[in-house]
């Protein structure tokens, strides 16, 4: 929220900068930005840990994402004169928690493991899934409104060349990565910068070939973060964990950290700069809370669902459904339809509004999840102490 306000000062009420001499550079660190992020979520994704919870965040998840996605796009359809598409690219944006915060607000909480390892799963999830659904919906609104029906078709058809030819190209290139890096001089290990530019030339070879370049990203950064459980199913550990891998990975994680900060920042900054809060009427505002009274809704409806696998959930269903901040790759998704040509008025001010409000909110939830955690842990060990008092009068 401060870098969002340092953006809002420099550019709209200050004009220190022109919002408009920036929005050239939005197509390059769009492409940067996603690569960075999908290198983030391959690293700190533990494919074991998914495992043992994947049915429930899954269910979650998915279910969540549907049906936020659905209800505000037929919201912003009918109550606010959407287009239908951009209404559910809307949805979309709207719907994936960011990890950073989530992580954040759960510490100190004194709730189950079951219940934080969904939350974090589910953020997890989001933080790559949005991503392809919102390039998804993207391709639709590109098409012409008599192509509908075909391009659904077309689209169905295209992702599952695209995921085949994106895992297809992912695995080859990590093997590639791999082979290489042990054939590299210690004296001239550049891990990060080789990583990276092996990366962006994944990420063009699948373009380029009609495969999914954020799939094989993410299937590149998938192994790259999981080598060593990945090499010891295999029973390759021996021969691909290394030293010189080992290294590699402690270096990458390392410089990770540094130019994720930036690109994050910056994009944060840059969303307060170009934002036109001229042009923020009381009609946004409102949609925006709209927005929010249905994620709320929808997520308590999810957790419910998956309280059917699991009653655990059922004991903070308020918390998970108030957590709901949005964060990067929302920011990142506010800038993707007119990267790609797309006109949606005021669509990057609406996330703005989204990110500041369900910061507050989810910051809200959190603290009365713990007044009335504190209340019950209070009322619990007075009772204690009663009966205690009534089975021993001494004490």
């Amino acid at each position: 929220m401060i870098l969002i306000l340092i953006g809002l000062l420099v550019g709209p009420v200050f004009k220190l900068i022109d919002p408009a001499d920036l929005h050239g550079i939005v197509g390059p660190f769009a492409t940067v930005a996603i690569i960075i992020i999908l290198i983030d979520s391959g690293l700190d994704f533990d494919i074991s840990f998914l495992l043992k919870k994947i049915l429930d965040a899954s269910i979650f998840t998915i279910l969540g994402n549907i049906l936020i996605t659905v209800s505000v796009g037929l919201m912003a359809h009918f109550l606010f004169q959407w287009n239908l598409l951009h209404g559910l690219l809307l949805g979309i944006v709207s719907s994936g928690t960011t990890t950073v915060m989530v992580h954040s607000l759960l510490e100190g909480l004194d709730i189950n493991k079951e219940t934080k390892n969904l939350l974090i799963l589910e953020s997890i999830l989001n933080d790559t899934t949005l991503i392809i659904f919102a390039v998804t919906i993207i391709g639709l609104i590109k098409g012409t409104p008599e192509e509908l029906i075909s391009s659904i078709f077309s689209s169905i058809r295209d992702f599952f060349l695209e995921f085949f030819l994106g895992l297809f190209l992912g695995i080859c290139f990590f093997l590639l990565w791999l082979e290489i890096i042990k054939l590299i001089p210690l004296r001239r290990k550049r891990n990060y910068v080789f990583i990276l530019g092996l990366l962006f030339i994944l990420y063009g070879t699948a373009e380029l070939l009609g495969g999914s370049g954020i799939l094989a990203v993410l299937v590149f950064s998938l192994f790259l973060g999981n080598l060593s459980p990945l090499m010891k199913y295999l029973n390759l550990k021996e021969r691909y964990c290394t030293r010189e891998h080992i290294q590699s990975l402690k270096s990458i994680a390392l410089i990770q950290l540094d130019f994720s900060f930036f690109i994050r920042t910056f994009f944060f900054v840059f969303l307060g700069i170009t934002s036109e809060i001229h042009i923020i009427t009381l009609n946004l505002v409102l949609m925006a809370f709209a927005i929010i009274g249905l994620l709320i809704l929808t997520r308590y409806i999810s957790v419910m669902a998956v309280s059917l696998l699991d009653r655990k959930y059922n004991k903070h269903a308020l918390l998970i459904s108030t957590m709901v901040p949005r964060g990067f790759v929302a920011t990142l998704l506010a800038f993707l339809p007119f990267n790609e040509g797309i006109s949606i008025p005021s669509f990057p001010e609406l996330v703005l509004l989204l990110i500041l409000f369900t910061s507050i909110i989810s910051i809200l939830g959190t603290i009365v999840f713990r007044i009335k955690d504190d209340k019950h842990k209070k009322k619990k060990s007075e009772e204690t102490q009663l009966s205690l008092a009534d089975i021993d009068p001494v004490a």
